[in-house]
């Protein structure tokens, strides 16, 4: 398993989406491009898998129970920044939301509906990032 600091292997995607059939498209793109699929249902436990599996990237919805993806990807960054590492990179889902979306600070925002095609390039994006352990400029597109 690749994750950010971990050891080599296929890298970790952590999909936190509410939207069954939505996390399920989501975690068959990630592994048909060989990534390995984590899915949480809500923010809580994304936010639990996260802590204890590290992903090598975060894919995560605006609105969900419990945490929405806006203080998911807070909470993740203050916890790598504690410990003085850098956070996995983050893609916020959304359908809506765009003022919470642009404030969420995450690395890309994708809106609902999105094409496969553009999971595909954010993974290799992001991915060979983390594998080349180059840092993202933390710029949005």
């Amino acid at each position: 398993m690749s994750s950010v600091g971990g050891p080599p292997g296929p890298a970790l995607v952590l999909i936190a989406e509410d939207e069954e059939p939505v996390a399920e498209l989501l975690a068959y793109v990630v592994a048909d491009a060989g990534y390995i699929p984590l899915l949480a249902p809500h923010g809580r436990a994304a936010l639990e898998l996260a802590r204890a599996r590290r992903p090598a990237l975060l894919i995560t919805d605006l609105m969900m129970p419990y945490l929405g993806g806006a203080a998911l990807i807070a909470t993740l960054r203050a916890d790598a920044a504690a410990v003085g590492q850098t956070a996995a990179p983050a893609i916020l889902v959304t359908g809506s939301g765009t003022r919470q979306a642009l404030a969420a600070g995450a690395d890309v925002i994708l809106y609902k509906p999105f094409h496969i095609a553009a999971v595909e390039a954010l993974l290799d994006r992001f991915l060979a990032l983390a594998s080349s352990g180059t840092e993202s400029d933390g710029t949005r597109e």
